[in-house]
């Protein structure tokens, strides 16, 4: 009776508990391996996302200071899924700051990306909260 129990499973060819196992293993192991990357280029998109929106910021500031040789913004573009904008100081011939801020509830909620704009139409760029 036991050998022919043995038969019947050897028949029905189904896998083996080690064998569900080590394939979990397996998809545990590429998961670990992937996962880091994913979030590095998914952190890489937010941040171009923001910095896009800047730099037609920076663009409009600079149009302005060029035509009236001093920095008074023109209006910031509407607020995405993911950030929030603003211009900073942005008064006379001194710097102008341009702000873009991660709004709650996203997944760059308390981040922080930063234009300031020289008179010379140099800028630099700062992020926080990554």
């Amino acid at each position: 009776m036991l050998e022919r129990i043995r038969r019947k499973l050897r028949e029905e060819g189904g896998f083996t508990l080690i064998e569900l196992v080590m394939v979990i293993v397996i998809l545990a192991i590429l998961l670990a391996l992937a996962l880091p990357q994913y979030l590095q280029t998914r952190r890489k998109a937010y941040l171009a996302e923001a910095q896009e929106n800047l730099q037609e910021m920076r663009t409009a500031a600079w149009l302005v200071y060029v035509e009236k040789n001093s920095f008074s913004p023109p209006e910031p573009p509407s607020p995405t899924t993911n950030w929030s904008y603003a211009y900073g100081t942005c008064t006379g011939a001194g710097p102008c700051t341009m702000t873009a801020t991660g709004r709650a509830g996203t997944p760059v909620a308390g981040a922080t990306v930063t234009v300031v704009l020289s008179n010379d139409g140099s800028a630099s760029v700062t992020s926080s909260g990554f």
